[in-house]
Parts: C-alpha cells; structure tokens; sequence
C-alpha cells in the first residue's frame, strides 16, 4: 500500500508565513471559543454568588468602564489607520523628493556589540542614498576604535559616503541624557538649514527600508507638526520568551498610539527613533532639560531623572510649544536586543524603568491641564493612575473565589480571562507584521497583574531608578539619613495605606461591607455599649452533623442558647445538608448564621414535628418572650400584652444558605419568620418552591435582602417570597 502524500500546493502553502498566522489566529481563536464555551456551562446563580446585587452592579460599573475605554481606543485606532492615516499617506507620497527636508540623525552609541552597530549604520546609510540629499550622521560614541566601526558599517551601505556626512564626539561616560545634550549642542554649532529635522536614535535601533522616505513628508505636509515616532517590532537575540514579550508590548503600543495620534498628540517620543523639527530640538533649554531634567516630589524632594530621556522631550515639546505629535503607523523600526543573563530580573528591571519613566513625566504632564494637552490625552494620563488598581480586581475575585472554594466561581472567572484577554489579542493584533501565538495569552495576563504591582510600588518611590542593561546604573533621591529613613518608612505608610483603602473598596463594591453603614453603626454602638470583637463558632464541633438524616436542630438550638448573651457571634453552618424537625430559634441580638453557600449548606425542613419545639418552620427569629411551650406557632403568646415584651433584637444576619423542605408541593411550611425584629439582613439565600411563605414578616422593622433566589433564579418581585402576616 503506498504512502498518502499531500498535495505539493497544500504543502507548499501550509508552510507559507501567511498561513502560519493564519493558524496561530485560530488556535488563539479556538482558545476563546472553549473559554466561552466554559462560562456557559459554568454559570449557575446557586453557586456563583460570591458577591450581592450591589457587589454585581459596581463591579458590573467597573468593568463596563474598563472594557468601553478598550474599546473606545480600539475604534479609534482603527478609525485612524483605516481612514484618517490612509489619507495622509496618499498626499504625503505625492510630495517630490526633492521636496523632502533635509535630516540630521544623532546616535549615541556606547561599546554596543560589533553585529548590532553594522546592522544598525549600514541600515542608515542606505535610507541616507534613497533620498536626494545627504543625511548628517551625529555619533556619540566611548572612543576611535568604535568610529572606525561605524564608519565601516556605513560604507557597507554606502561605499563612497557620498549620501552620508558623519562628524563624531566622544561620550565623556556619564550617561545618555549627556551624550544626547552635547551632540544636540554640537549639531547646533554646524549651521544647518532651518528646515532640518533632528532625529534621535538609539544605537541599537534599525531602520527598514523607506523609514526616512515614508516620514519625513509629513513634515512638510503639516507645518504644526513638531515632531513624530514610528511603529516598533523587536529583534531579539537569547530569550524566546523575551521576544514574545517584546512582540506583545509592541503590538499593545501601536494600538493605543494610533488611537491618541487620532487627536495628534502621542504619550511618548520614543528614544529608538523619533524625528523633531531643529527649532525646538536645538532650542538651548531643550538641551539643558534632557541634560538635567529634575522633579519635584512632595515626598522625596528634587530628584534627578535618570533614564527617560523620550518622555522628557515629550514633556518638553508639551509645554514649550503648541506643535503636533504624530504616530506614523506604517513605518516599522527594528528594536534589536541581546538577552542574557537572569530573564526574570531583566523583565522586572525593564518594567519598572518603563513604568518609573511614565509614572514621573505623567505627574507633571497632567498639571499642563486638558487645554494644553488635550482632553483624550488628559483622560488617558488619569487612566493610567487608575487602570493599575483596577487591573487587580480580577485576579483579587479569583482569589477570593479560591479561598471560599467555591471552584464553579474559579472556572467562571478563569473562562473570562481566557476568553476576553483572547479576543483582545486578536483585534490588536490583527495586521501586524508579528504573528499571534497562544504563548501571548499567558505573557498577557502576566504583564497585566505584575505591571500592576510594579506600578504601585513604583509611584511611592519615584526617585529609586536603575538602568540594568546600561551597566546597572542607579539613581535615588539625596539629603541627610535620618531625612532619607523617615521618607522611606512614610513611603512604606503610604504603600501600606493605599493596598488597604484598595481593599475596603473591593470588599465595598462585593457588598461585603458597608464603610458608611459600619461607621454609622459603631458609633450609634459605643455611644450605648460596647460590642465585643467577633467570636467564631464551628457548629461541627458541637455535635451538628450533616448528610446523616437526624434532627440537626436540637444540637444547633442547645448551642445557640449556651451562647453568651452580649457577645458578637458568627455561627458557621458546614457543607451538607442538616435536617431541621423543628424550628430553629434564633433569638439573641448581634447574631450571625453562615453557610458555606447556597447549594453546599442546606436547611431541610421537616413538616412533622415533635414535641420540643414549632413545627413547618426553618429559622424563627423573633424575641425570647414569644416563646412557650405551645408547638403551634401562631397560636403562641397571643395573649401577651405588647408592652410586656421585651425590646426587639437587632443586628441579625443570614447568608449563604439553601432551604428545602420534605413537601413535594406548597403546603403550610415557612422558610424564614420574622417577628419584631430591626436590622435584619439576608443575603445570599435559595428556597425551593415547596414553600408557602419562603419569608414571612410580623412587625419587622428593617430586613435588607440581597441576592434573593428562587430554584436559582433571582426574584422579580418581592412579594412573591414575602409575606406579611
């Protein structure tokens, strides 16, 4: 039998790049398919209810929020590649060459690898014979030995150096910032025409063919354009995680700057490649300020900028002049790395350079004001002060879900992590160069939380930089040690501070607590008494054992009258189901009854009862005096005179607990009674149908309800639980 072979088209073409991408989209695709497939065989409001209805609505307003603004730079971005930047592209291309303004690039480059700086001049060199004037090529480099590098690399491109004009300067050593200043100082001392365009580079940054030819048109094509920057794609050499990293970070970036250029403004200048006007590159201040850029911090005092020389000079251009600041998405730079060493800590090091940078120029970048700035750009600034607590709200519900090991919740919200972070990947990735791999999904999720943290940290200790792979430099704020400790420990404070009010807030928004209420609530108590801390009772331990088809309610009432009158009680019910043969009578004030959540604690009423208490009802909860030896209910204390009673209990909570009964049908059987009681909460409760009155109220004085259901569907309509007798 011969062997099946495929066709040679087939085979050809499944090994083409286009089809590549085209298959990791559908893995990727496939990936969001089975998440959502995930969340509808998941969702069960019996046992998804880790939050209330008021929980759901905020955090429902949340992600509303988080996932419009997405969507909103989205539309923009598309909006701005497929309709606004195509017309600038074709008029731009109609400008002759000889049109073009004249271009003088500045490189600093200091002991880059050889391989690196001949990929990177040689690339410059042939963008410079492409164009119909030569190009003046500024370096800064650690000495001679590197010049004569660059000036071999250049003549790979350009064998004559007719096209190129170079003129070199030593780096003296003390950084970028320095060596950027002095060659902008010494590029103003060679008399170029007035029309010039600066850029600044990185020595490890290569041009693709028509970088130079495809941006500078749009120069003369809008005479308030200031300056503008470039689409990026890495070349990353040691790490493939690294370069996944890179290709998502890149691709993250290019979204949301095609969407802020739609009102030509950008967030940075990146320092690989962007191109500026002479007049503001080689204004003196301009210098100065990337020489010495400085912030003054209410905590930390001045401090020195370290690295983020890009944002400084998009900080510069904001505030000094009222030019444009395009993003030209068409035209891609290569950004190239070499990896080695720990990944992780250069990863790390990476981000919180990145984050420090964004973090230190945003503060003052947003004191410019909406008028200056612009209002899209000014609400995207006070994004980012928002969007690294909100990012965490995911992963804090995760492990909220996990500690409550309520694993339905998990998958749920697993599946919507999966789900929505992959079709986030499809659209920004959707016509990119980089092809999407499922790897991204992971890299995604990482970057998000661990961004997050980075972030924080990063804004109470704004003046602590280091620059790993620039020979690990460090740069922190100055002033005396005791001054230095006591911003440290108030840092720390702080830190600690903003990590609880993040907290309350979340556990607010879940409904778990209500910061106005409680505080109200501790007040209204120290003024009669005080209350005692909470006192945690395991109803395991007292003889109440579930799933064995005894009367539960006898052990649970023996416990519940042993307790101490004025102490604050939560009574924690276990997972299974307990057989109530009477009703359980809670009448004590400051009493809460707890599950382990609907359909995993479950109160089975029985409708024959015995002669130790009431009968057809689950939960009485109503004052110690209604209570006789009589087994009907109703009948009970009816001849008690109002004013002989006692004064009703308050502060009673139950949640996260099923009720049942043994009825087939609806029959005389009571879920809950309520009698003369104030300040009730129920939250998070299921009752069958079998009941007559799944709630049932006498001379109640305040019962809150949350998150109510009926055989798993939330209610629609109060009263058709509640009754009133």
């Amino acid at each position: 039998m011969s062997n099946f072979a495929l066709p040679r088209f087939i085979t050809k073409n499944t090994s083409s790049p286009a089809f590549q991408k085209c298959l990791m989209f559908g893995y990727v695709f496939m990936i969001a398919v089975l998440a959502f497939l995930g969340m509808y065989l998941l969702k069960d409001p019996r046992r998804l209810a880790i939050t209330g209805w008021a929980g759901l609505i905020s955090l429902g307003f949340v992600g509303i929020w988080r996932w419009s603004w997405v969507g909103l730079h989205l539309v923009r971005s598309w909006i701005y590649q497929g309709i606004v930047f195509p017309r600038w592209r074709h008029r731009a291309n109609a400008i002759p060459l000889a049109d073009l303004p004249p271009v003088c690039l500045l490189v600093p480059t200091y002991k880059e690898k050889p391989w690196i700086t001949e990929r990177v001049f040689r690339s410059i060199a042939l963008e410079a014979r492409s164009l119909s004037q030569p190009i003046t090529v500024a370096t800064v480099s650690s000495g001679p030995e590197e010049d004569e590098a660059i000036v071999a690399a250049l003549r790979l491109g350009d064998p004559t150096l007719a096209s190129v004009r170079v003129f070199h300067a030593i780096d003296p050593g003390d950084g970028k910032r320095k060596a950027l200043a002095d060659g902008l100082r010494a590029i103003a001392q060679l008399d170029l025409p007035a029309n010039t365009v600066i850029g600044l580079m990185d020595g490890d940054s290569e041009f693709t063919p028509g970088t130079l030819r495809q941006t500078l048109p749009f120069f003369h094509l809008f005479p308030n354009v200031g300056a503008l920057t470039t689409d990026e794609s890495p070349y990353v050499v040691g790490s493939y995680f690294f370069s996944e990293w890179f290709h998502l970070r890149f691709a993250q970036r290019h979204y949301m700057m095609s969407s802020i250029s739609l009102s030509k403004k950008v967030l940075c200048l990146t320092g690989r490649f962007s191109l500026y006007r002479s007049e503001p590159a080689l204004h003196p201040d301009f210098a100065a300020q990337l020489e010495n850029d400085t912030l003054d911090d209410w905590l930390w005092g001045r401090f020195k900028f370290l690295s983020g020389d890009d944002k400084t000079t998009w900080y510069w251009m904001l505030r000094h002049t009222q030019y444009d600041l395009l993003y030209i998405p068409d035209v891609l730079v290569y950004s190239i790395e070499s990896i080695s060493g720990s990944l992780l800590n250069r990863v790390y090091q990476n981000m919180r350079r990145w984050f420090g940078n964004m973090l230190r120029n945003g503060n003052r970048a947003l004191a410019l004001g909406p008028k200056r700035l612009g209002g899209f750009v000014y609400l995207c600034l006070i994004d980012q002060r928002l969007s690294m607590w909100t990012s965490l709200v995911s992963p804090c519900l995760l492990l909220i879900a996990i500690l409550k090991f309520n694993w339905i919740a998990v998958g749920l919200l697993v599946s919507w992590l999966v789900l929505s972070r992959s079709l986030t990947l499809i659209l920004i990735f959707w016509g990119r160069e980089s092809p999407l791999k499922p790897i991204h999904l992971p890299i995604l999720l990482f970057t998000q939380w661990s961004s997050a943290f980075i972030k924080i940290w990063t804004l109470m200790n704004l003046p602590k930089q280091r620059w790993f792979n620039r020979g690990d430099r460090k740069l922190s704020s100055e002033g005396k040690a005791w001054i230095q400790w006591i911003r440290g420990v108030t840092s720390s404070w702080m830190l600690w501070l903003q990590g609880f009010s993040f907290g309350l807030l979340l556990f607010a928004l879940l409904g778990w607590v209500d910061p106005i209420q409680d505080t109200i609530g501790f007040f209204r108590s120290a003024s009669l008494k005080e209350i005692p801390s909470l006192t945690y009772v395991e109803v395991a331990n007292y003889g109440v054992i579930p799933n064995d088809g005894k009367d539960d309610a006898l052990a649970l009432q023996k416990l519940i009258d042993q307790l101490p009158a004025k102490e604050l009680v939560k009574v924690k019910l276990p997972i299974g189901e307990l057989d109530l043969f009477s009703a359980l009578k809670l009448y004590r004030n400051h009493t809460i009854l707890e599950g382990q959540g609907t359909g995993r604690t479950i109160l089975k009423v029985h409708s024959s009862g015995n002669s130790t208490g009431i009968s057809n009802v689950g939960l009485l909860i109503q004052p110690s005096d209604y209570f006789g030896d009589s087994t009907t209910l109703l009948s009970a204390n009816k001849t008690k005179k109002s004013s002989q009673l006692k004064a009703p209990i308050a502060g009673i909570e139950v949640r996260d607990i099923t009720f049942t009964s043994d009825r087939l049908v609806k029959d005389q059987t009571t879920g809950i009674m309520i009698k003369d009681v104030e300040n009730v909460s129920l939250k998070n409760l299921e009752f069958d149908s079998s009941f007559q009155d799944a709630i049932l109220l006498d001379k109640e004085k305040g019962v809150h309800l949350e998150y109510i259901t009926m055989n798993g569907s939330a209610i629609k309509n109060k009263s058709s639980i509640i009754s009133q007798n």
